[in-house]
């Protein structure tokens, strides 16, 4: 046993713990050369909320697949309640088992209420569509009081934070829920859905469910999980009592520290100083006018952040920003993070170097012709300076969500854009590389770059020199300097009296 699970007492824990619903022993997974999981020991028990954290790549989602049948293992075995029969999907299923993926597993041409229907594993019958209308309907109600969802609208129109609701909720209509894997649920959500949430996993486990959480957000693990199981390399180096842990010591566990380290910073501004110059000056980048609130506007070197409520026009702005339309305007060279990487972001059949050097192609050619020497350097640069777990030839799709995602920024900022808007970079992200991520941005600004950047968490709007807040599509205040505070941040989503600068 490691010393952080020593020192904090686990085997208190483990004495409180219930019969195991599910057991891992030994599990190893391998992808060609790359062992994803490495002999994993892990048991869940009925009615707890057991924790599962670390960086991106450590194999948490790979073992999730695990648990819920849609992967087999190459060595060892997964166990339902001690039993010796084998574990695929059609077991998990049988037994109750149900996962939300990170990346959403709905269908964007069906409606709310039809994806809910594809939830269920009885037979299509009369009368279908109006009980699956009925049904998802009652649990997002129950799951998310005020949620706003109308159940004959299809997916692909909601926003991000309404469709993550749809799947949650999607996965909750089922008759015998026995244990519900949640992989990174509350990075689209804003902080009453969050809430909510949680309120209910609380009640299931009073019920008896048993709830795998996968979470880079540490203080929320701390918070509502009873045990936390830490991965580093494909297999669980802690599990500890979240009554005992503290967010340094499961970070030191997962080998990363809370902030950028000087090696981080010296990485970051080698890449700025390799980036196309801007020349950092007070000239103002980009304009856009929301309803009759004040102007957004951001010059350059300037970080700007976009804050509220979830759903409050923040995503229209930076898609008018980006298609540069309606009276917004904006430079020629811009590039965009979108909030969806899935639909938006990664070109899946692609390898990675192609993903991110998509948009610099004009910065690695001469004379019309591609440079395949400075393309491969200038992917090998990002690779490196942002740890992307993979090689320039590895498939997109073969990568963590959280490696996609360092992909996805790193071209953005691998081009010449004068303006990188960023919707929620940092979606499944880890903790350190979200530290190396703010270094990154801070050298990017002082080159000269002007960014504009939305995030579902207040607390990193710190990092910006000006933040607009938004309520029902407009401005309400502009925060900066000691305003740009959390509390403020909060006040102001929910004053619609508030109004003006700040």
């Amino acid at each position: 046993m490691s010393s952080i699970a020593m020192d904090r007492g686990v085997n208190d824990a483990t004495s409180r713990r219930g019969p195991d619903v599910i057991v891992a022993s030994g599990v190893t997974k391998r992808y060609g050369s790359t062992t994803a999981l490495n002999g994993v020991d892990l048991a869940v028990s009925r009615g707890e909320i057991l924790g599962l954290v670390g960086h991106n790549g450590a194999g948490k989602s790979t073992l999730m697949r695990m648990f819920a049948g849609r992967e087999l293992p190459d060595e060892g075995r997964v166990s339902w309640h001690g039993g010796d029969g084998r574990w695929d999907a059609r077991a998990a299923a049988a037994a109750g088992v149900r996962m939300v993926y990170q990346e959403l597993a709905l269908c964007a041409d069906l409606t709310v209420a039809e994806n809910g229907a594809l939830s269920d594993p009885r037979p299509s019958r009369a009368g279908w569509r109006g009980t699956a209308e009925r049904r998802i309907g009652e649990v997002l109600d129950r799951v998310f009081p005020g949620h706003g969802i109308s159940v004959i609208q299809r997916v692909g129109e909601l926003p991000m934070a309404e469709r993550q609701m749809v799947e949650i909720a999607r996965v909750l209509c089922t008759d015998r829920l026995g244990l519900l894997i949640l992989d990174e649920p509350t990075e689209s959500l804003g902080v009453d859905a969050t809430r909510q949430l949680y309120v209910h996993l609380k009640t299931l486990v009073a019920e008896g469910v048993s709830v795998l959480l996968i979470s880079h957000r540490i203080q929320e693990v701390l918070q509502h999980c009873d045990r936390i199981a830490v991965m580093k390399d494909g297999a669980v180096v802690d599990i500890v009592g979240a009554d005992r842990a503290t967010e340094s010591a499961l970070l030191e566990a997962m080998g990363g520290e809370v902030r950028a380290d000087v090696g981080t910073l010296a990485r970051a501004k080698v890449l700025a100083d390799a980036a196309p110059q801007t020349g950092a000056t007070a000239e103002i980048i980009a304009e856009l006018r929301t309803g009759d609130g004040p102007a957004l506007r951001v010059g350059a070197g300037e970080i700007v952040g976009l804050a509220g409520l979830a759903g409050q026009g923040q995503e229209d702005v930076l898609a008018r920003l980006w298609q540069g339309g309606r009276g917004a305007r904006v430079p020629k060279r811009r590039a965009y993070v979108p909030g969806d990487r899935q639909t938006s972001g990664i070109l899946p059949l692609w390898c990675v170097a192609e993903n991110l050097t998509i948009s610099a192609l004009g910065g690695v050619s001469k004379l019309g012709f591609l440079d395949l020497r400075a393309k491969r350097a200038l992917a090998a640069r990002w690779i490196q300076a942002l740890r992307v777990r993979g090689e320039a030839s590895t498939p997109i799709t073969a990568l963590s969500g959280g490696n996609q995602q360092k992909v996805l920024i790193a071209r953005a900022f691998a081009s010449d854009a004068r303006l990188v808007l960023l919707d929620d970079p940092f979606r499944g992200v880890d903790v350190a590389t979200k530290s190396e991520l703010y270094a990154l941005m801070k050298a990017e600004a002082a080159a000269g770059r002007a960014i504009v950047w939305y995030s579902t968490e207040n607390r990193e709007m710190a990092h910006c020199e000006r933040v607009y807040v938004f309520r029902s599509g407009r401005i309400v205040s502009e925060l900066s300097g000691a305003t740009n505070t959390e509390e403020r941040i909060i006040a102001d989503s929910f004053d619609h009296a508030t109004g003006g600068s700040r």
